[in-house]
């Protein structure tokens, strides 16, 4: 919208509208797209609307050059569905001002060059992982070794190469509209490069079925026992609360210690936890709205609470808030009826913080902060300097454990799992290296994780000692984690399961 200038009038930099959506990237996880209900229907929408944004760049001769997944954002809720905002248009290369940098994970190696093309390419690798939730040149192929992904690039060797295997979490291909199917395949493995058509192009093609190639499992040891807890065929799960209650796709809660439903939200952007005999429930209703369920009647009551927020965030059983004063904890009693109000408030930058499952980030200045709640009252800032450099995608805490999952400039993930003292004022950290940004993962209160990254293997670990990696063909990377107090339990199909070691 204009330039930011210094008192001196030299420009800093420029303005634009304030815009509160995702990162991209967040929308490749089944994760993220379960819980917000984002489907395949949406993805059309966004990828036509991003498309477009490409047209017009171009017609007014600009090249987008660095478009990867960091620089949109999709704006979700909308009547007309998901839109997208480029949020990065300073690496555009505009008549007599060249472009200069280009993630590598989206680079066309083609071309010595940036042109309309190139940009075709990137766009396409970036929409790809928004329908599948893997870059169209990852996977396993024999010959490459996993960090090989530009000579992959290089080669055409793609997910559509005939001896590729994938993990059960990536989506079909077969659910990207078949003329857009068909351009990824000439685009990604034989090297064509044309103007990339809209998802909502109906012409008939000529192209073949397209299988998408899972990674072959061994049978099970027989070791780990599992246990439907909810069916979820009329109405399936979406997600499970540690506090035992299951959001189903309809907005019903079902309880599953008392085995029935409790009540109903209105958005799938909710938080509940179990206070004072029932449920908090932070819902989201074209603002952010409060209820309380009694246990017992199961009546719900709107809970009247001065206080202006949009995020929030869920620790165990602590709720909190991000205002315009900082980190809120909300507090509940009941005195004849349920009255919610303000707790204590640790003051975090507002813009630049970000909330995740039981954990938020705050980039301060390029210097990286995690906000981690613990013990009954207590919040932990914590200056985290290996996470200086890389975008937090996805996060989650328990019990002195806190994962993230991080994209650098180069457009690799990176996770790292960070084990912090009792008292929060130090840590031991681990790097590792990821596919992509799914973060699947669940951490019980009494210290043992479990985790998912390929299909078969179960691996369990505790805040100290070796994980124990479990084979088992019945583990497959479609299983969404999460913990109902200290039981592991997922969500697949739309179904609740626990998952549990067999007694020796």
């Amino acid at each position: 919208k204009g330039l930011v200038l210094s008192d001196g009038g030299k420009p800093l930099g420029f303005y634009m509208d304030y815009s509160d959506g995702e990162f991209l990237n967040r929308l490749f996880t089944n994760d993220v797209r379960t819980r917000i209900g984002f489907t395949d229907k949406d993805s059309n929408i966004l990828v036509n609307g991003m498309r477009q944004v490409v047209e017009f760049a171009h017609s007014h001769k600009a090249i987008m050059v660095d478009a990867n997944e960091l620089n949109w954002l999709a704006v979700l809720g909308g009547q007309k569905g998901p839109e997208p905002r480029v949020i990065d248009v300073d690496s555009w290369a505009i008549g007599k001002f060249p472009a200069k940098v280009i993630m590598p994970s989206i680079r066309d190696h083609s071309s010595k060059q940036f042109n309309e093309l190139t940009d075709w390419f990137s766009i396409g690798v970036v929409t790809f992982q928004i329908y599948t939730g893997i870059h169209p040149y990852k996977g396993t192929l024999d010959g490459y070794k996993p960090a090989e992904l530009g000579r992959r690039m290089k080669d055409n060797a793609s997910v559509f190469a005939p001896n590729v295997r994938l993990n059960r979490a990536v989506r079909d291909f077969n659910s990207i509209p078949r003329k857009l199917l068909d351009w990824y395949v000439a685009t990604f493995q034989n090297g064509v490069r044309t103007v990339m058509p809209s998802p909502f192009d109906t012409a008939i093609t000529t192209g073949a079925q397209v299988r998408t190639m899972r990674a072959v499992v061994k049978q099970g040891t027989g070791i780990l026992v599992f246990e439907k807890l909810f069916d979820g065929v009329s109405d399936p799960a979406v997600r499970i609360f540690p506090c035992g209650v299951v959001l189903q796709k309809s907005g019903t809660l079902f309880d599953l210690v008392l085995k029935k439903p409790i009540g109903k939200v209105t958005s799938s952007d909710c938080e509940i936890t179990r206070k004072n005999n029932g449920w908090l429930i932070a819902d989201w209703d074209n603002k952010r709205v409060f209820r309380f369920i009694n246990a017992v009647s199961l009546e719900m009551t709107v809970l009247d609470i001065q206080i202006k927020c949009d995020k929030v965030l869920r620790y165990e059983d602590r709720l909190f808030a991000l205002t315009d004063q900082g980190l809120t904890e909300l507090s509940l009693i009941v005195l004849g009826k349920p009255i919610l109000s303000r707790g204590n408030t640790w003051q975090v930058m507002i813009n630049s913080t970000r909330l995740f499952d039981g954990v938020g980030t705050m980039d301060a200045m390029g210097a990286t902060f995690l906000i981690a709640p613990f013990g009954d009252k207590s919040v932990a800032q914590v200056r985290v300097k290996e996470l200086d450099g890389y975008t937090p995608v996805m996060a989650k805490a328990g019990n002195r454990f806190v994962s993230v999952m991080t994209v650098d400039k180069k457009g690799d993930y990176q996770k790292f799992e960070i084990i912090f003292d009792s008292s929060y004022t130090s840590y031991t950290l681990t790097q590792i290296a990821a596919d992509s940004p799914e973060l699947n993962l669940a951490i019980l209160p009494k210290g043992v994780c479990a985790t998912i990254v390929r299909d078969g293997e179960l691996a369990i670990f505790g805040l100290k000692g070796t994980p124990t990696k479990i084979d088992d063909g019945e583990i497959t990377t479609e299983m969404i984690l999460g913990n109902w107090e200290n039981k592991v339990v997922y969500v697949s199909k739309g179904a609740v399961s626990t998952v549990s070691m067999k007694p020796s």
